[in-house]
């Protein structure tokens, strides 16, 4: 570094690097909570539609060769509504995640705080 950085010019570019490290790291707490919410949401989406198909798709034929007339009407029926449920859950995460946008969002990872007591105070504790 050049000597000629005054005491005072030195703290302002550390301030300012803090600065930018907590601002970037702002920003990466804001990206992980939009993908782990967008992927739990996508997650409920698909895993209750899966179920919805499991459990009634031999309504509509589902995983059949050869459905019958009745049940190509209840095919078509279940694809209508399939798309209006993801077509929902997809307008609900795309508003999801512009409110995500509107909050200044810090991750609190864990931490671990020692209580650091002088040795008088142990000697005491201890004859207690």
């Amino acid at each position: 570094m050049n000597e000629d950085i005054t005491r005072d010019e030195m703290r302002d570019l550390v301030d300012a690097r803090k600065k930018a490290n907590d601002e970037r790291y702002k920003n990466r707490s804001k990206s992980n909570l939009t993908r782990h919410v967008e992927t739990k949401l996508k997650t409920t989406m698909i895993g209750a539609l899966a179920k919805f198909e499991e459990n009634f798709g031999s309504l509509w034929g589902h995983n059949s060769d050869n459905p019958t007339d009745k049940q190509k009407q209840l095919r078509e029926l279940w694809n209508l509504t399939r798309t209006e449920i993801l077509n929902n859950g997809n307008n609900q995460l795309r508003a999801a995640r512009e409110e995500i946008n509107c909050y200044t969002i810090q991750y609190n990872k864990f931490e671990t705080k020692f209580i650091i007591r002088d040795s008088k105070e142990l000697i005491e504790d201890d004859q207690e």
